[in-house]
C-alpha cells in the first residue's frame, strides 16, 4: 500500500512541475489548466481534450495547460464521476431515463445511442457543468497561486545564482 501511495506523490509531483514549468504568464497557464478542469467534467469522452483546447484558444490560455487539465476525468474514474455527475444533473432535469445496460452501450451505433439516450447525455452534461464551474474557479486560483510563487522561487535562486559569481571584467 505504501508503494502505491509513494507512486501518487511521485505523479502529482511529476505533474506539478510539468504545469508550473509551462513558459507562459502565469495567467494564461491557470486558464488552460481551469479550462481543462472543466472541460473533463463534461461527459464528451473524446472530445474533452478538444473542448479544452478549443476554449483555451477562444479565451486565451494555455493550450498545453488546458490538454493537461483534462487529465483528471480519465478511464480509471469514469465509473465513479459519470454517476456523480447525473445524480448533480437530474437534481434539475425530472423525470427518468431508459436504463442501458453496459453491452448495450458498448455495441449500439452512435446514432442510436444518442437518440436512446439523448435526455442522459443532456443530465450528464448539465451536472458537469454545474460540477466544473467550481472546480475550474478552485483550479484557476490554486494552480495561478502555485506557479507564481515557483516563478517568484526560481527567480530569486537566479539571483541568488548571479551573486555569488564573481564578475569577470
Amino acid at each position: 500500500m505504501e508503494r502505491i501511495w509513494i507512486r501518487v506523490a511521485r505523479w502529482s509531483r511529476y505533474t506539478y512541475l510539468r504545469v508550473v514549468r509551462i513558459k507562459a504568464p502565469a495567467e494564461s497557464i491557470a486558464l488552460g489548466l481551469a479550462l481543462g478542469v472543466f472541460a473533463g467534467a463534461l461527459p464528451f469522452l473524446s472530445l474533452q481534450m478538444g473542448i479544452a483546447v478549443a476554449l483555451a484558444l477562444l479565451l486565451r490560455g494555455n493550450i498545453i495547460a488546458a490538454a493537461l487539465g483534462t487529465w483528471w476525468s480519465n478511464p480509471f474514474n469514469w465509473a465513479l464521476v459519470f454517476p456523480l455527475l447525473y445524480m448533480l444533473g437530474k437534481i434539475f432535469v425530472p423525470g427518468d431515463v431508459d436504463h442501458l445496460s453496459i453491452n448495450e452501450f458498448i455495441h449500439l451505433p452512435l446514432l442510436e445511442l444518442l437518440q436512446r439516450s439523448w435526455k442522459w447525455l443532456l443530465i450528464t452534461s448539465l451536472g458537469g457543468v454545474i460540477a466544473g464551474v467550481p472546480l475550474a474557479v478552485a483550479t484557476y486560483f490554486i494552480t495561478l497561486r502555485s506557479v507564481l510563487i515557483y516563478h517568484d522561487r526560481r527567480a530569486k535562486r537566479r539571483l541568488e545564482r548571479q551573486r555569488r559569481m564573481p564578475r569577470r571584467g
